[in-house]
């Protein structure tokens, strides 16, 4: 089961990659070029954890090669964000904001207490980031009116990715083991659904 679901998340952002950089070549615009950085990254730790599963069968041990894909991935959504936000965006303040980290550091202390220190660290660290830029982005277009507060679905999606990618790991913490009965396995199911969802609303933000 785990393989099928490796395969199927390889297949969907392979797929965005390309979606996203036929964009690219159409429009030239940035924003499709970092998406597509984006999905070809995470398409990249993908390849190589599925076939390290075709060929030996069981779960990498070495996950730093993987995850070096996967952290280059959300380095070039932050990115994104920042490119398609607006400089009235970027100075928005808003108190919303603080729920990334009231959230996030206690579930960074959480899952390093089941794994490796450094790797949670960085992880968590970066989730809190785009988490706190996507929420002060959402209440910024909450107040605007036309073709601006188009940008509330980009921020959504961010939001749901990292949702997703924290209840994974908790319940990779909680509930070791890939089966057709684990959350792991839904959760990742899941995951797929939210990286591909990125691509129409980065479609709706470009519009602003």
């Amino acid at each position: 089961m785990e393989l099928i679901s490796n395969l199927f998340q390889f297949a969907v952002t392979l797929l965005g990659f390309c979606m996203s950089g036929i964009r690219y070549l159409k429009g030239r615009k940035q924003t499709y070029f970092l998406l597509t950085c984006f999905y070809g990254c995470f398409a990249l730790g993908s390849l190589y954890w599925t076939l390290y599963l075709l060929l030996f069968s069981e779960t990498p041990q070495v996950f730093y090669v993987s995850e070096f894909g996967w952290i280059a991935s959300v380095i070039f959504l932050y990115l994104l964000q920042y490119t398609l936000s607006s400089a009235e965006e970027r100075d928005f303040s808003t108190r919303k904001s603080l729920i990334a980290p009231l959230i996030g550091v206690p579930l960074c202390v959480f899952y390093c207490t089941f794994g490796d220190v450094l790797s949670n660290l960085l992880w968590c660290g970066m989730m809190i980031v785009v988490s706190y830029h996507s929420i002060r982005g959402l209440a910024y277009a909450q107040i605007q009116t036309g073709t601006a507060c188009k940008m509330r679905y980009f921020h959504i999606g961010v939001l749901c990715y990292v949702a997703v990618e924290y209840v994974l790991w908790i319940s990779g913490c909680l509930w070791p083991g890939y089966s057709i009965s684990a959350p792991y396995c839904w959760l990742d199911l899941l995951l797929t659904g939210c990286l591909f969802a990125l691509l129409p609303a980065t479609g709706k933000a470009v519009q602003v």
